[in-house]
């Protein structure tokens, strides 16, 4: 990933959402306090908007190394039209979609299955040759949410994979290592808590979930093929992105004798590794 990119949304998304807490203001509209701006602002999705373009811009730098032609949905700089890819159960507009350009799609009405008599506009074989990515963040309440988090990311390839098995995903995620102080917010005053976010059970978690093989009868279709865990220090000005274990243990957000890999959830290569995983399993050079 583009990691001046990815910096330089980061700390805009520090300004604009401490700027909101302090005034009680989001878009020139006042607030009864910082909280209820803050959450106008999240639920505007301008902040998690940032971390989509970087997203894009990292797909578009690695896939253009190769010679197939593609499209990204939503286009740079937008937030629609977003591609909906249809699961077993549902279909849903996807946060990042490349299309590659030699596949036709042949739209045509679902056969089988609970989605039956649907109409699927791309065409299985266009849709499972596609990449598509899951971009998201949790700002507060993580520690009291993680089991429901988790539940909607396992939920997210099992939907599409049932039906879509070799299809290339990867989830982008970002969280703070401390989560601002809600309860400070409504004196619009920004503030942290004393509690730690739960960095270790999060990557435990998706290191079980990331990291798919290549091999097209891999039966883990729960898997994605790449995980990106941005851990921030929104505390620090500019605010701290990790990128190593290393890293995580030397500032004492991991314990020394922790030994996983983190590094397999960097956001560092996550675009790069998508792009090889994705002309590896599709061999369309």
């Amino acid at each position: 990933m583009n990691l001046v990119l990815l910096q330089q949304a980061i700390t805009e998304i520090k300004v604009e959402l401490e700027t909101a807490i302090q005034t009680a203001t989001y878009k020139g509209k006042e607030y009864p306090n910082g909280l209820v701006a803050k959450e106008a602002l999240i639920r505007s999705q301008n902040l998690i908007l940032k971390v989509h373009e970087v997203v894009k811009l990292s797909l578009l730098d690695e896939l253009s190394k190769y010679t197939t032609r593609f499209t990204i949905y939503p286009p740079l700089g937008q937030r629609s039209p977003e591609m909906s890819i249809m699961g077993l159960l549902k279909g849903k507009k996807q946060d990042v979609v490349v299309l590659f350009d030699d596949i036709v799609a042949t739209g045509g009405r679902i056969s089988e299955g609970p989605l039956r008599g649907a109409f699927d506009e791309l065409g299985q074989e266009k849709a499972e040759k596609a990449i598509v990515v899951g971009v998201r963040s949790q700002l507060s309440s993580i520690n009291k949410n993680f089991d429901t988090l988790m539940e909607r990311t396992f939920a997210e390839t099992l939907n599409l994979r049932l039906r879509l098995p070799n299809l290339v995903m990867g989830d982008v995620y970002l969280l703070p290592v401390v989560e601002y102080n809600d309860l400070f917010m409504k004196r619009n005053v920004v503030a942290w808590k004393s509690e730690r976010v739960a960095i270790q059970k999060f990557i435990n978690t998706f290191l079980a979930i990331s990291g798919r093989s290549i091999r097209k009868s891999d039966p883990e279709i729960y898997k994605y093929e790449r995980v990106a865990l941005i851990f921030v220090d929104f505390r620090e000005s500019p605010p701290k992105i990790f990128l190593t274990t290393e890293e995580l243990r030397n500032c004492g957000f991991l314990p020394e004798t922790y030994a996983l890999g983190y590094d397999l959830l960097s956001p560092m290569n996550f675009a790069k590794d998508i792009a090889e995983i994705y002309f590896q399993r599709h061999t369309r050079l």
